[in-house]
């Protein structure tokens, strides 16, 4: 298990007054130094939607999927195998894997300048919210990858028949899923000209001076052609790099096992993505 043997390194870390920084990259990465910004910005927190996805720009999406592949795509498969956890009316409720495609929670989310995107669960909401003082009242929450409509249609029946399943096919020394992943991971690649885009949104609700609060933070990072980095690429590597630095300078010295969500100067931390082209637009509605 991944998460138990990187918690494993915390006591050796403290000891050895080593700072090690998790989950610096994009989602999780940014969207946690977010939360922690908009932790500032309220009383209490009673609501946080977190969505973030990479999918193709609308000239280069191709059908049916809508998908191409801005990073390993095995691994996009894997986490179609996830188990998700939400909130709901302050409860904590599961979404196990072989749902994830075919759930209440599913639903569209409108996005300037490309209309409408879906979203389905994909993480775990509690981990990350009960590390805000802020939120301990909170009432709904979840964690969301976007894609372009019509994903979990086309996944749900292959999900039931077994194609995501990794189990080994007697007699072929293969799973499904990475059958699947051989299959089409070489049918949806970039052209030298086509762009992905990482789109990202994250929506806090909540009371600041009793007064009711929504903040949405939005984030679209875009492949840069000149270069023929991805937006993926640029928005997992920049924040890594960005904390690495922070790191190296001394401007974090906590020792032990940190996370973005605690751990970063949000503001420093914005600055220095805003210098590479990368800006979050914030909205403020108060009723």
């Amino acid at each position: 298990n991944y998460a138990k043997s990187i918690a494993d390194l915390a006591p050796a870390a403290e000891q050895a007054g080593v700072s090690i920084m998790t989950e610096c990259g994009l989602d999780p990465g940014i969207d946690l130094v977010l939360y922690a910004r908009a932790a500032r910005q309220f009383d209490s927190i009673s609501s946080i939607d977190s969505y973030c996805g990479g999918i193709p720009e609308p000239k280069a999406m191709a059908k049916p999927l809508c998908y191409k592949v801005s990073w390993n795509f095995d691994m996009v498969l894997v986490s179609q195998n996830r188990d998700s956890v939400m909130i709901e009316d302050g409860k904590r409720v599961a979404v196990p894997a072989g749902q994830q495609h075919d759930n209440p929670f599913i639903h569209e989310i409108e996005v300037a300048g490309l209309g409408k995107l879906e979203a389905f669960p994909n993480g775990d909401a509690l981990h990350y919210v009960e590390m805000l003082d802020a939120a301990k009242g909170l009432r709904r929450s979840g964690r969301y990858t976007l894609r372009w409509p019509g994903w979990s249609a086309f996944w749900a029946p292959l999900k039931e028949l077994g194609f995501l399943s990794e189990d080994k096919v007697p007699g072929t020394g293969n799973s499904p899923r990475e059958f699947l992943g051989r299959l089409l991971g070489p049918q949806l690649q970039y052209g030298p000209g086509e762009k992905d885009l990482c789109v990202m949104r994250n929506v806090f609700s909540g009371l600041e001076d009793g007064r009711a609060k929504t903040v949405t933070s939005d984030l679209i990072i875009e492949r840069d052609l000149a270069s023929g980095l991805f937006g993926m690429s640029l928005g997992v590597g920049y924040p890594a790099s960005i904390v690495a630095q922070m790191l190296a300078r001394r401007e974090i010295t906590r020792p032990g096992l940190l996370n973005p969500l605690l751990d970063v100067p949000d503001i420093r931390f914005f600055d220095e993505l805003a210098k590479r082209g990368i800006t979050v637009s914030e909205t403020v509605a108060r009723d």
